[in-house]
Parts: structure tokens; sequence; C-alpha cells
């Protein structure tokens, strides 16, 4: 019956989600730079840099760092080993393959897409690699996806879950002169369909 369950999942709604989102991040590739969508990365993004302060700018920082690899993976660590002890087995071993099959995929993208970073007099902390779709986002969305789901959280939790860790962490990374909006959404877009297709059950 779980077995059942599951294919019903993949072979249903879920597909056609991630291909939208995908469909996405791929229009956002091509547009972002161009006519009033990269006008309005552009304003939305300096606005944002014009309003810095001390005390924003770390928290800025704070938030950031929790979707370094350092802190997300642990943290996948730590559900899987609960989703263990409760004798989900394969809950306890998905959220890491999804995460970082997630994490090589979004690298291998950016790479091929190879959109620029806004312009480096605007960093306030030293990036790397390319800007389009945002690493830290597409982790933080992972992270809080696959974690919630090794714990058995409900659908409805979930997208919140993974809603609030984009916004979170990409409003950081703007905030931060790294990322161009764009950036984030694509990256937040990238991430939940990732968890749409990897997701069995």
């Amino acid at each position: 019956m779980a077995l059942t369950a599951g294919w019903r999942l993949v072979t249903g709604r879920q597909p056609a989600v991630a291909a939208a989102a995908f469909a996405g991040v791929a229009v956002l590739a091509v547009a972002a730079d161009r006519g009033w969508l990269g006008e309005a990365d552009r304003r939305a993004f300096e606005a944002v840099r014009a309003r810095r302060r001390p005390a924003a700018t770390r928290v800025a920082h704070a938030v950031s760092d929790l979707a370094e690899p350092a802190v997300a993976y642990p943290v996948l660590a730590l559900a899987g080993v609960v989703a263990a002890r409760r004798g989900c087995w394969w809950r306890a071993g998905a959220p890491c393959l999804a995460v970082a099959g997630g994490a090589m995929a979004r690298r291998r993208l950016s790479r091929l897409i190879a959109r620029q970073r806004p312009p480096a007099e605007a960093w306030l902390i030293e990036p790397e690699g390319f800007s389009l779709p945002s690493k830290h986002t597409t982790l933080a969305v992972l992270a809080a996806g696959a974690t919630a789901h090794a714990l058995g959280v409900r659908a409805g939790p979930l997208r919140a879950t993974t809603l609030l860790a984009g916004a979170g962490i990409g409003a950081s990374r703007i905030y931060l002169g790294v990322h161009w909006p764009t950036d984030v959404i694509a990256g937040w877009l990238f991430a939940e369909g990732w968890l749409r297709v990897t997701r069995r059950d």
C-alpha cells in the first residue's frame, strides 16, 4: 500500500508542479537581465541596498549563515536519526540524498547559465560562483523541505516551512549584496521542483 501510494504521488500532479517550477527557472535565466524584469530586479536591489543599517547587517549575516552546509547537513542528519528511530528507514536516508543531489544539480545549472552577480562594491560578504539560482536559497529550501518530510510534517506545513526558509535566507543574500531578487526566486523555484520529483511518499 505504501509503495502504491508513493507511486500515485510521483506519477500524479507532483511532476507537473515540478515541471512548472523548472520552467520558471528557465524563464528567469533567459529574461532576468532584460526589459522590465531586469529593470525591476535592479531597482529592487538598489532599494534594499539604500536601506542598510549596521544592526540589520549583523542579522543578515547570521541568517545567511544558517544556509551554510556546515549548518544544514547536521540538521538533516539529526532528522534522519529521528526518522530511523521511528522505523522510517527510507525517510532517514532520503533527506541527505535529495539535498546533496539538488545542490549538485543547482551548481551545474548555475555554471551553465553563468549569470553575473551584482557589482562587487555592493558586496558585504564574499560570494563564490555564479548568481542564478541562488545557492543559499536553494540549500535552505531543500534542507527545510527534506527535514520536514523526514519528520513526517504534513504537506501544508511543509510548504509553509520551505517558503519561510527561502524568503528569509533569500532576503539576507539580497541585503548582503550578492544576489539579485530574481536569483532568489529562481533558487526557491528550483528547490521546490527538486523536492517534488525526489519525494517518494
